[in-house]
């Protein structure tokens, strides 16, 4: 590759380092700061930061691989993810920004804890390790999609991209916390957007346009054309429906909805919503299209990672100048989610499992060390499927905490015991999924979500029945 892509790259990527330290200037040494950015964030930078967290490497690597083997019927996975979000977040986000402040928490696991009876403090720590394990795991994936681009634009060693990806995660939280998180967002989900639309309007004009596409994916494969997914034993409803579920599931995201809690205003968090759906619909769109050019655009082989089409498409058709540009996009993504996902798990760490170390800002900050690294060395020995490890990633969080935070938005009335089965029964429902391979046609964070409030249901019925029993005694 070219010293101008490497020059473009490196460039694009000082930019947002440079980005990150400005937050050094409104730093304030405080837990409240270091987690929250004091709550003083504007809907706009709420939004646009929120999508950026969840576009990621991931709509670069793995949403690349899926479309490219899926064809038109995979679109309703991109429906799926913003139609379903979309609803959860109108209905979630305003109270969840006002009573995690009420309560005073400043972690989302915290929340969800608070206000349970029983020993809450026992679900608290629950919540921590779940959410710390799903967090990391899906930092690993960030890391490994960062890496992969590199591999295939520079011929670098897999390690060096997640170890550059690692260091960059630490300089940015190091610096301002989540605020330069979400600075670096804002500047990202810009380019990420840039870059992929550049691609798109630069292989459909190679293609043909929309009808040269679909023609070409008929000849290769009819298949490629159906609305629907072709051989699907459980139909194309269940497939939608577990198109759905991973979009509600995004409220199961800590590193999404820790955004929501660093608003000015509760009253803005519809605004901060329809930046997000906005910023994220569009970019996810134009990524779809990019992955159904893949297909035309770059031979299919036996030992071809479909995960790396992106780049491989974009070294054959764009100058240089503008592969580094994309190679910024894609390693930008990687960066926004993980450095997201590692202050996550530091605020997990101190809040929920380490509880008498939640306002020291020196542990916070070895804890973010700690993360990164523990994420760092999962990526250099584990799968190097970003798309699988996402998905599992995003079942967990569905499955464990998206019923939970409706419940506790809702105020529906729950205790500490209906709310550990629920998660272990969302959990273990999701993992059977997985494990049967039923995943293939319908994600695991459908039947996860379902068996967590089929849980609750039943739950509230049993005490509603010691009740009655109760009373009439």
């Amino acid at each position: 590759m070219s010293d101008v892509v490497l020059y473009s790259f490196f460039i694009f990527l000082g930019g947002f380092i440079f980005i990150g330290l400005l937050s050094v200037r409104k730093r304030q040494k405080s837990a409240e700061d270091y987690l929250l950015a004091s709550r003083s964030i504007s809907p706009a930078f709420v939004g646009l930061s929120g999508a950026a967290s969840t576009a990621s490497g991931f709509g670069f690597t793995g949403i690349i691989g899926f479309g490219y083997v899926m064809g038109l019927a995979g679109a309703w996975f991109i429906f799926g993810i913003i139609a379903g979000s979309f609803a959860a977040f109108w209905l979630t986000s305003r109270r969840f920004r006002t009573y995690s402040q009420r309560r005073n928490s400043v972690s989302y696991t915290e929340f969800l804890a608070t206000g349970t009876q029983l020993k809450a403090r026992y679900l608290q720590v629950v919540l921590g390790l779940v959410s710390i394990v799903a967090v990391t795991l899906y930092a690993t994936a960030q890391l490994t999609a960062g890496s992969k681009a590199l591999h295939v634009m520079f011929e670098w060693d897999y390690n060096a991209g997640a170890i550059l990806g690692a260091i960059i995660v630490l300089i940015y939280c190091w610096a301002g916390g989540i605020r330069a998180s979400i600075w670096t967002d804002v500047a990202q989900i810009i380019v990420m957007y840039v870059a992929m639309s550049l691609l798109m309007i630069t292989a459909l004009h190679e293609i043909g346009g929309f009808s040269g596409l679909y023609q070409a994916l008929k000849s290769i494969d009819p298949k490629l054309v159906a609305i629907f997914p072709q051989d699907n034993p459980f139909g194309p409803l269940l497939f939608i429906a577990g198109c759905l579920s991973v979009g509600i599931s995004f409220i199961g995201f800590p590193h999404v909805m820790v955004r929501f809690m660093t608003l000015k205003n509760a009253k803005d968090t519809k605004k901060a919503v329809l930046w997000y759906e906005g910023s994220y619909g569009a970019f996810y769109i134009t990524a779809y299209i990019v992955a159904l050019c893949t297909r035309v655009l770059v031979p299919d082989a036996a030992d071809f990672d479909k995960e790396l089409a992106l780049p491989s498409l974009a070294i054959e058709l764009l100058p240089d100048i503008l592969v580094g540009v994309i190679l910024a996009g894609i390693f930008a993504g990687t960066i926004s989610t993980a450095d997201s996902l590692v202050l996550s798990s530091t605020a997990n760490l101190s809040r929920d499992i380490f509880h008498k170390y939640k306002d020291s800002y020196m542990f916070m900050k070895i804890s973010t060390f700690a993360v990164t690294m523990l994420a760092l060395v999962i990526a250099l020995v584990g799968s190097k499927s970003v798309f699988d490890l996402v998905m599992f990633v995003i079942a967990i969080m569905g499955a464990g905490f998206a019923p939970l935070l409706l419940i506790r938005v809702m105020r529906w009335k729950i205790t500490e015991t209906l709310a550990l089965l629920m998660i272990a029964g969302g959990l273990a429902a999701a993992v059977y999924w997985r494990m049967q391979g039923y995943h293939a046609h319908v994600f695991d964070s459908l039947p996860g979500m379902m068996s967590a409030m089929v849980i609750y249901a039943m739950g509230r019925l049993y005490l509603f029945q010691n009740r009655k029993l109760a009373k009439s005694s």
